[in-house]
């Protein structure tokens, strides 16, 4: 036993059927005595029991009597050697519950204070001039903190993703090597990793902002300049940047994109990780998260906004009630968004969650159409703390050149063709070059965007801020800027990117459809086990072509349909094996 826990999704395993203590029945050759109408005393019932042993043991039955005594002795063996076991495995994780305790004494220095008695007091907490913020980064980063059992995972062999079939076709989940999630918390580093260069990042504030030139963002990014943008790109010790929100005193206080005030002091906690993920337009249904452990589940919330369209739709469908939780997923409600595009309101939560969470270390992203179905302890094992990242994403699943990306996304009509040619011809004169081996070891230009795991530095706030504003200035199609950011900051330090595999993302989120397509999808048909069959009656209309005013071919239609009777079953099915490939008639 390694302790390493080989998740495959595609594969279940029941779990071990636990033995059941059965009763011996011993039958005996004498016959019983009636008992009397008059209970016995219990000084008598004393006085008989010896005896009624002794006969029973002069019996042949003595035989039997040992085999039940060599059965209890085995039974009592195997139980303290299973306790010896569980001993040792209990000394062998002593070790990582002791690392843990260390890194759950993270320093919180940073914490916003609330008073629930006073609107006014909370109004002032959200605006002072001078918030409170965790984007200094320590001096060196705790390689070492890892403990040594986290090898534990470094035989194992990455298969290749199973290839697939005609019943699956598409991507497939491939197997992925997660730690026990003991394991993987204690593997926490206890010191925040080193921002390259960086380490003072803030933000563009600005009550009033102007668009002067075509093509520049929106007001909430409050339209920066081509100049600003290109000035972004040179990483220095301190920069200030756009990042959104640039009205108002804090983000989400009267900045578009807002949120009650009692959200917001709640959002403004210290925690060392968090789960997001949004739904805007009623676009998706919330997806429970499964597989979450324990420690998890008490010390990781999990956040969901979503705009009052999404609210309204929950409340009447009775989904949302006053608690504001549906599950895990504590619910944030946005208002006045600042895009008429869902999408790219969701774009706001997913790339600037360091400035909604300003006290927070490590955030999860996932879409607001996928279901988490593994630990996030498990997660950020895997996909940072392992590699010493600050950042994972995993690549897309078949395209990794920008220029295929584009001209899918024109295909599939995902965005307007002329917004994404100016995209792609402004950064081709900037100098983008399709994907080729040359960018080794930069496996892919292109991400799956749906899942970010990340770390709150400076370096990584400054990436996904620069991000945002790609987006906010082109199309919202993130899969298409993504590429010239990173490279852009590659460029002047030593920061990457952990882009890990498709199939290994799918091992850990499944991905349901949007609410539209659920809504249009047909009820699920009745399944086939064995040769057993279950007929469903479904009302099925077929049209019978009648050439001009024929009566005659009616009527000849309803006397064939009375003379069937009861051959008509038996008729059709010949019907359907001599003709196979009509399947539009065919009823199972």
């Amino acid at each position: 036993m390694t302790g390493v826990s080989l998740d495959l999704r595609t594969q279940s395993y029941g779990s071990p059927q636990q033995p059941q203590n059965g009763s011996l029945q011993a039958q005996n050759g004498f016959t019983a005595r009636k008992p009397s109408r008059m209970s016995l005393s219990g000084a008598r019932e004393k006085d008989k029991l010896l005896p009624f042993l002794c006969r029973y043991l002069s019996r042949k039955k003595i035989v039997m009597m040992i085999l039940v005594s060599f059965a209890l002795m085995a039974f009592l063996s195997g139980f303290f050697t299973t306790n010896r076991e569980d001993a040792s495995e209990s000394t062998i994780f002593n070790h990582f519950s002791d690392a843990y305790n260390t890194s759950l004494q993270f320093s919180r220095t940073f914490r916003s204070q609330k008073d629930d008695n006073s609107d006014i007091q909370r109004t002032l907490s959200v605006c002072e001039e001078n918030p409170p913020t965790r984007h200094t980064s320590s001096a060196s980063h705790s390689t070492g903190s890892v403990p040594s059992h986290s090898n534990l995972c470094q035989n194992f062999a990455f298969p290749p993703p199973p290839p697939g079939d005609r019943r699956r076709p598409g991507p497939r989940p491939c197997p992925v090597c997660y730690l026990p999630v003991e394991e993987a918390m204690a593997s926490m580093p206890s010191a925040t990793s080193a921002s390259p260069v960086l380490q003072h990042l803030t933000y563009f504030h600005e009550e009033t902002s102007t668009k002067t030139e075509p093509h520049e963002g929106s007001d909430f990014g409050g339209y920066p300049s081509i100049k600003q943008r290109n000035e972004s790109f040179d990483i220095k010790e301190s920069m200030t940047v756009h990042c959104g929100f640039v009205k108002g005193c804090r983000p989400g206080y009267k900045t578009g994109f807002d949120i009650d005030v009692s959200d917001l002091v709640e959002l403004e906690q210290s925690h060392d990780i968090i789960v997001a993920s949004a739904i805007f337009g009623n676009y998706d249904v919330i997806q429970q998260p499964t597989k979450i452990s324990e420690a998890a589940s008490k010390n990781i919330p999990f956040y969901m906004f979503i705009d009052e369209e999404t609210e309204a739709y929950m409340r009447n469908s009775s989904a949302l009630d006053y608690r504001m939780k549906v599950g895990l997923w504590r619910i944030i409600v946005v208002h006045n968004i600042p895009y008429t595009d869902s999408r790219r309101n969701g774009k706001v939560p997913k790339l600037l969650l360091h400035r909604l969470f300003p006290n927070v270390r490590y955030s999860i992203w996932i879409d607001g159409k996928l279901q988490l179905v593994v630990d996030p302890y498990q997660l950020l094992e895997r996909f940072l703390w392992r590699h010493n990242a600050t950042f994972a994403i995993s690549k897309h699943y078949r395209r990794f050149d920008v220029f295929e990306e584009a001209e899918a996304n024109k295909a599939a009509g995902k965005y307007d063709n002329a917004s994404i040619d100016y995209q792609i011809n402004f950064y081709r004169n900037e100098g983008l070059t399709p994907y080729s081996e040359a960018k080794l070891p930069i496996i892919s230009d292109v991400p799956e965007g749906c899942v970010i795991i990340r770390e709150h530095i400076p370096i990584t706030n400054l990436f996904t801020c620069l991000w945002f504003n790609e987006v906010d200035r082109f199309t919202s199609r993130d899969q298409l800027s993504f590429s010239t950011v990173r490279d852009k900051i590659m460029a002047q330090v030593s920061w990457s990117i952990n882009m890990f595999m498709d199939c290994e993302r799918r091992n850990f989120v499944i991905q349901a459809y949007h609410r539209d397509l659920l809504e249009h999808m047909p009820p699920p048909v009745a399944k086939m086990s064995g040769l057993k069959r279950t007929r469903v009656n479904i009302p099925v209309t077929v049209p019978i072509p009648v050439r001009g005013n024929n009566s005659s071919a009616k009527s000849s239609v309803k006397k064939s349909a009375v003379k069937r009777g009861k051959g008509e079953r038996r008729s059709r099915s010949r019907r359907q094996v001599k003709n196979p490939g009509n399947r539009d008639t065919t009823v199972i």
